[in-house]
């Protein structure tokens, strides 16, 4: 059958607005739960690549991992779980559908400051060959940018699927991109997060030095259908083979 998609966002992202030139600060972080899941028959006590991917608003990690059912290559998944409770889930950040992006950048922000801080626990936890890949889908995806854009020294890719970045949290022009990639995954017919302010994510991160890059897939909405899911292993086990 087919694999299951993530779920959607319950509103979506508003569209990129003029970027605010205050510094988002971030609350002292601290460290998020999360559940792993090696892949190709790999154990948990192999040196393995790492892969921590989020899920988007109202989702649980428990859920969000089924999306990895059938990844061939060897890998470990660690799926963390966003901090404050949404419905039958969680958020990263606090959320309200009419919030532009500066509203919405010290959570994303400040959730970010926590996904790093788990990361240098997850790496002292588990055998891990070479920094992570970030992932993550609407929510998730946005913290997979933010992960990028910020702290780009401490990981080898990023694949955000659904989501963009705000721009207070763009980078600053001469910022160093420590060669991390970035490959953006987007349906072309999302209505609750469109595709206009992750191109234009995009577009910065390119124009600022990063080696980022959007793929679109037509008649795709908010979600992860079979055609894009393949097409989306197929840049994990790349981005997991890099140096």
């Amino acid at each position: 059958g087919s694999p299951p998609s993530a779920p959607s966002d319950a509103r979506g992202a508003s569209n990129a607005r003029e970027a605010s030139n205050a510094r988002v600060e971030s609350p002292p972080p601290a460290t998020l739960e999360w559940i792993e899941r090696p892949t190709g028959r790999a154990k948990s006590s192999d040196a393995l690549p790492m892969v921590v991917a989020m899920h988007g608003l109202g989702d649980r990690p428990e859920s969000f991992g089924e999306l990895y059912s059938g990844f061939e290559a060897k890998a470990r998944f660690v799926l963390l779980r966003a901090p404050d409770p949404w419905g039958d889930g969680f958020s990263w950040f606090p959320f309200r559908a009419s919030d532009d992006d500066a509203l919405r950048a010290p959570g994303i922000a400040a959730a970010t400051g926590r996904v790093v801080t788990t990361l240098t626990a997850l790496e002292k936890r588990y055998a891990t060959l070479g920094k992570p890949v970030v992932t993550g889908f609407s929510q998730g995806g946005m913290l997979s940018f933010a992960v990028a854009a910020r702290y780009p020294e401490r990981i080898r890719a990023a694949i955000p699927i659904g989501g963009a970045l705000p721009q207070p949290l763009w980078p600053s022009l001469d910022a160093g991109s420590n060669g991390v990639r970035i490959v953006a995954l987007h349906g072309e017919s999302d209505a609750l997060v469109p595709v206009g302010p992750t191109r234009m994510s995009v577009d910065a991160l390119a124009t600022r030095g990063f080696d980022a890059r959007l793929e679109t897939f037509p008649g795709v909405g908010h979600g992860i259908p079979t055609p894009m899911r393949a097409r989306y292993f197929a840049i994990l086990k790349a981005a997991l083979q890099s140096p």
